[in-house]
């Protein structure tokens, strides 16, 4: 005769591997989204009509009232940005990215043009410069 009962055995030995599976992809999704959390401060960026979000891997460079430069939020001294700026733009032809320059409404032009032309001679084919969107203006789409 046939057991149609399943023994109390098999529900001793139950199978957590899904379980674990599912607890390793959330842990890998969480670590890697943390990597792309957004680090800054608050600029007051002068605004245009022009402006449109970006995506995919930024770099910014934030050029302070003072003339003092950030890149990614970590001080720069104004001797080490030629290497720095060569270093981002050897790494963004292997992994492309973005280099953005944030800019107080009242940093120093001088210091703009200085960014600018340290980009242009390393090499940096683009350089692109933040904007805040214009009060009730809808932003452009790519």
């Amino acid at each position: 005769m046939l057991a149609l009962r399943p023994s109390s055995s098999d529900m001793e030995d139950m199978d957590i591997t899904p379980l674990i599976d599912v607890l390793f992809i959330l842990l890998i999704f969480f670590v890697i989204a943390a990597a792309f959390a957004v680090r800054g401060i608050d600029l007051d960026l002068p605004s245009a009509h022009s402006s449109r979000a970006i995506s995919g891997k930024v770099v910014e460079l934030h050029l302070n009232t003072d003339g003092s430069v950030l890149c990614d939020g970590v001080p720069v001294d104004r001797k080490d940005i030629r290497a720095k700026i060569q270093f981002l733009v050897r790494r963004f032809r292997v992994e492309p990215g973005q280099l953005v320059l944030k800019a107080a409404p009242d940093a120093p032009v001088e210091a703009l043009i200085f960014l600018v032309d340290e980009v242009r001679m390393q090499g940096g084919e683009k350089l692109l410069i933040a904007t805040s969107q214009p009060p009730g203006r809808e932003p452009l789409r790519p």
